[in-house]
């Protein structure tokens, strides 16, 4: 079997050279800077309303847009899967190997999330079917949105629906990537998918899907992934410089593309934007991983930001702070709201009080839960 699969490995000889690309600091900090994107939007809770006052509305909006760190993540995803399948096509157990380490990262907090809140809702499959759906990542579905939606259940965990995309693409894309396997091809099908994903979506939107349809579908969101997917593909091969250097001209164009958009407009929040859930997402997954492509050009401006230790241990610990910081302030929300008076103090207080209690909580859930199952991947190399 190891020798079949070694004879029909990739040929291509500029990505045999360039196979096993090392651990690159600087995505750490690209990790760090969208967990800080999602904590903005998250913890620093406003009505979006004018107040008429410059500064606060440009923050609100400015705020608003921490939801695009999810895109960063799909990006990232996408490129650092795409790089450890492609780079393991001639290994043996190509498929155990990686969806055993897959498995040993994300199952043991997420799912010892989901059993701490059955124990304490103990809910019915009637008042508490989303939760079980969350059991089969199935909370990105329409399963999901039609079930009936328990208010503290759904604000506890609507957040992992983007567990959900992930978990769906590490399903199919192997197989792709393992049925497909030469990388130039490869580099085709990935570009292809991603220009069906805003096809797709405005497709949906005409025929009566909400905007809850073409943010949260894993083929509706498919572009971000498979951007990261295309440049992983596409630093193995011979271009790899020339796509480096572009890479700041084309995040420039793209963020100007989505100011454009939030211009014409008048908010770029995926809620009330149908722009954004056409082209939007397309341009956001390009903004995405042009900026992974400038973090990894050596001595770059953008390298040694995403290389500062803030970022890069935002970026270590990110996972359980993405899951469990929505769960932070349910233990003690109550009480900040009976002690602190004042909308703008209340915000703060929200916010400041879940940093300092769901970092160190990530943290000792890494060392101490996380990472005795991570240690077990020495037998899935």
């Amino acid at each position: 079997m190891a020798d079949t699969l070694a004879a029909a490995a990739p040929s291509d000889k500029a990505a045999t050279q360039s196979r096993r690309m090392p651990h690159i600091r600087a995505l750490d900090g690209v990790r760090g800077m969208a967990i800080a994107l999602v904590l903005m939007i998250h913890l620093l809770q406003s009505n979006d309303k004018p107040t008429g006052s410059f500064l606060v509305d440009l923050f609100i909006r400015v705020k608003s847009t921490g939801w695009v760190g999810v895109d960063l993540f799909f990006a990232l995803s996408g490129f650092l899967i795409t790089g450890i399948l492609f780079d393991s096509l001639g290994e043996e157990s190509y498929f155990r190997n990686f969806y055993v380490r897959r498995a040993l990262r994300i199952f043991p907090l997420y799912y010892g999330v989901l059993l701490v809140l059955f124990v304490i809702f103990r809910p019915t499959w009637d008042d508490g079917r989303q939760l079980y759906l969350q059991l089969a990542y199935l909370q990105n579905t329409p399963l999901w949105w039609n079930a009936p939606q328990v208010g503290m259940l759904r604000g506890l965990t609507v957040h992992l629906w983007s567990l959900a995309v992930e978990e769906q693409f590490y399903l199919v894309w192997p197989i792709i990537v393992f049925l497909v396997r030469d990388r130039r091809k490869l580099l085709w099908v990935a570009l292809g998918l991603a220009l069906t994903a805003p096809v797709i979506r405005t497709l949906a939107l005409m025929h009566g899907a909400s905007y809850a349809t073409t943010y949260t579908s894993t083929i509706c969101r498919a572009d971000s992934l498979l951007s990261g997917a295309w440049l992983a593909l596409a630093v193995r091969g011979e271009y790899k410089d020339r796509i480096l250097r572009l890479a700041p001209l084309t995040f420039c164009l793209a963020i100007l593309s989505c100011i454009a958009i939030a211009w014409k407009s008048g908010s770029f929040y995926w809620d009330k934007n149908v722009m954004v859930n056409t082209v939007g997402y397309s341009v956001l997954a390009i903004a995405a991983t042009s900026l992974i492509a400038m973090a990894l050009r050596i001595g770059s401006r953008t390298a040694a930001v995403m290389d500062l230790s803030p970022l890069r241990w935002l970026g270590k610990y990110s996972y359980g702070i993405y899951v469990l910081h929505p769960m932070i302030g349910f233990l003690y929300l109550p009480w900040i709201e009976s002690h602190v008076h004042g909308k703008i103090a209340l915000h703060l207080a929200v916010f400041f009080s879940t940093l300092l209690v769901a970092l160190p909580v990530a943290w000792l859930s890494f060392h101490f839960y996380e990472r005795p199952f991570l240690r077990l991947k020495r037998y899935f190399e």
